[in-house]
């Protein structure tokens, strides 16, 4: 970034849209959005340009903190491990393949087939929850809290770590949240 950087300090919104691939995929739009209001703004009031170049050093440190955030991402290490005794274990690949090659993909299995547990894993195995984060709604809070405590178990962590939740007045998610 640092030769996009005029004589007075200022980034241009051109080097900000050039980083845009680099960020989260979460936070991508937003900054896009951001970046071509900032460029529609014409102004030759002195004010108006000081507050318009405060924005875009403001936006120029959230991309920065979405490319951080993101590389913390990548760096981070996982152990993932599909317990034997469960029949989606069994098909892993097929799944993972299945998630690979489509937008939508519905997987119906017996109770206690390890369908809620294990196909968080394999999203995340897949590199999901880098860009974003990986949803999974329940019907209830208690097990929102339950589902995510056998899954952060699952990978040798703790709630609000790997893996978090969020519940109506409750907010277990951290930065580091897959």
């Amino acid at each position: 970034m640092s030769s996009e950087v005029s004589p007075d300090n200022s980034i241009s919104i051109d080097a900000l849209f050039s980083l845009l691939n680099q960020t989260r995929l979460a936070d991508k739009s937003r900054f896009k959005k951001r970046l071509h209001n900032l460029k529609k703004f014409k102004t030759s009031d002195q004010k108006q340009q000081v507050k318009k170049q405060r924005q875009i050093n403001q936006l120029a440190d959230h991309i920065q903190q979405s490319i951080s955030h993101k590389a913390n991402k990548l760096k981070q290490t996982l152990h993932i491990h599909y317990p034997e005794a469960l029949p989606v274990s069994q098909n892993v690949e097929k799944i993972s393949q299945a998630i690979k090659e489509n937008q939508v993909v519905i997987i119906a299995g017996e109770t206690g087939s390890g369908k809620t547990t294990q196909i968080p894993k394999i999203c995340l195995q897949l590199g999901r929850g880098v860009d974003g984060m990986i949803g999974h709604t329940q019907p209830r809070r208690i097990a929102a809290r339950t589902v995510a405590t056998r899954i952060a178990e699952e990978l040798n962590s703790t709630i609000g770590d790997v893996v978090g939740y969020k519940v109506r007045f409750t907010d277990h998610v951290s930065e580091k949240s897959y």
